[in-house]
C-alpha cells in the first residue's frame, strides 16, 4: 500500500511540474563539449584517485555523502586528465 501512494504521489508531481523542470531533472549531461570517449586508463587511475581521496564508509554508515564527492572528484579528475594536486 506504501508503494502504490509513492507511485500515486510521484506520477502527480511528474504531471503537476511544469515540463522544462522535469526536463532538467531528468535529461542528460550535455557531453557535446567533451573530446570523446575516455580512457580505460584515465578512468581507472581516476577512480583509484577518487576513492583515495574520498574513502568509503563502511556499510551501515549514517552519512552517504562520501559517495557523491567520489563522483564529483572523479568528474574533476576526468575534466583535468588525470592531473590532480596531491
Amino acid at each position: 500500500m506504501h508503494s502504490t501512494r509513492t507511485a500515486v504521489l510521484a506520477m502527480l508531481v511528474v504531471l503537476l511540474l511544469p515540463a522544462p523542470a522535469v526536463l532538467a531533472e531528468t535529461a542528460p549531461p550535455d557531453r557535446s563539449k567533451t573530446a570523446g570517449p575516455i580512457s580505460a586508463e584515465l578512468s581507472k587511475k581516476c577512480y583509484a584517485l577518487a576513492i583515495k581521496a574520498d574513502p568509503t564508509k563502511p556499510a551501515g554508515s549514517r552519512n552517504g555523502a562520501y559517495a557523491q564527492a567520489q563522483w564529483d572528484y572523479f568528474q574533476d579528475c576526468i575534466a583535468k586528465g588525470g592531473n590532480m594536486p596531491d
